[in-house]
């Protein structure tokens, strides 16, 4: 399999970098926090420009990819936009079902969502029941549900619980959403209850619709890791201690070396995962596999990388002023999401136990 990058993906990285760069700059992010109109504008730019066209069921050449592409530049310019639990996450987990009308909406721009925890449960899973046509259930820590227009959800059967359908509802009449905290205020968080009929189901593979989700999610974490380190190699260089720069000590050296080396294997993992959702004879027990170490791994980078850019940062890094706060709080959110890393590694690990008993 061959998971590099080709010249078409890498000039449509360097393209959406540019706008990005343009369009959301770090402040952006700083200012949705306290702004929750913010995100419109950079969200009417991205529809403007078709971003949001990679949901469609006929992306034509764009596939999951190009899609890891554009998120993991939206994580790295850490871009308060619905990008990612729109087209990644909601998108992602009907694009098995041939629902199209609703993939056909989201491609549109319509902002939407998908509801798969529920509490106590560090994995995803289906956390509403489907009965005689309603769909019942809460879920938490929802991603953006404050701006969602639709919610994408997985539901059991009253028929036979064994059976998952993925269920669309429209915010509104029976939809609750109940306000809490959120560790990044730029991108909200909330918990739901729904009491409603659906506008449309259909069945579905719980690890076909996770799977996409996943990679989705490791690319924006990608992103972020990549950003954070990049602010630390360059503070690195430039901030000096004893007439030294202090990326020439140790200390600093090899932290950041190791979060070269998380960040390279998150990258590669994820890509690779994105490559086998491409691939229609991968089997959905090896996608999500694939899908679930690139997201452990995507965690796992992120929070370091953050971690060490307060720390080479210094006493500059502990301030609200300074950017490194909005890394560590996408990191910190990103990672949790559909799966911790320790979580998702220790599911990817009784999964193989199992099969090789």
């Amino acid at each position: 399999m061959d998971v590099g990058l080709s010249s078409e993906q890498l000039s449509l990285r360097d393209t959406v970098r540019d706008i990005l760069r343009t369009e959301c700059p770090p402040d952006a992010a700083r200012q949705a926090m306290s702004d929750p109109e913010r995100w419109r504008n950079l969200w009417k730019t991205v529809v403007d420009l078709g971003w949001t066209e990679l949901a469609a069921p006929d992306a034509g050449d764009y596939g999951p990819v190009e899609l890891a592409v554009v998120l993991e530049e939206c994580g790295a310019a850490i871009a308060p936009i619905p990008l990612l639990t729109s087209v990644g996450l909601a998108a992602g987990a009907l694009r098995t079902t041939g629902l199209n009308a609703v993939l056909t909406t989201i491609a549109g721009g319509a902002v939407a969502t998908l509801a798969v925890h529920t509490r106590g449960s560090r994995l995803p899973g289906a956390p509403m029941t489907l009965r005689q046509g309603r769909l019942r259930g809460r879920a938490v820590a929802v991603p953006n549900l404050p701006r969602a227009e639709l919610i994408v959800t997985l539901a059991k059967s009253d028929a036979d619980p064994e059976d998952v359908v993925a269920a669309v509802v429209r915010c509104g009449d029976g939809v609750t959403v109940l306000a809490g905290e959120s560790t990044d205020p730029a991108q909200p968080v909330a918990d739901v209850e729904i009491d409603a009929e659906p506008l449309a189901i259909a069945p579905v593979d719980v690890e076909s619709a996770l799977a996409a989700p996943l990679v989705a999610t490791a690319a924006d974490l990608v992103g972020v890791a990549s950003a954070a380190l990049r602010r630390s190699v360059e503070h690195a260089k430039t901030r000096r201690q004893f007439g030294t720069p202090i990326g020439a000590f140790q200390g600093i050296k090899h932290a950041l070396a190791d979060n070269h080396v998380s960040l390279e294997r998150a990258r590669s993992l994820t890509y690779a995962a994105a490559a086998r959702l491409a691939d229609a004879d991968t089997a959905p027990a090896d996608a999500w596999t694939a899908a679930a170490m690139a997201k452990a791994a995507a965690g796992d980078a992120a929070a370091n990388c953050a971690r060490t850019a307060v720390q080479v940062h210094g006493a500059l890094g502990q301030t609200w002023e300074h950017d490194v706060h909005l890394y560590v709080r996408r990191a910190w959110q990103g990672g949790a999401a559909l799966g911790d890393s320790r979580a998702l590694y220790h599911e990817v690990g009784r999964r193989f136990a199992g099969g090789a008993g």
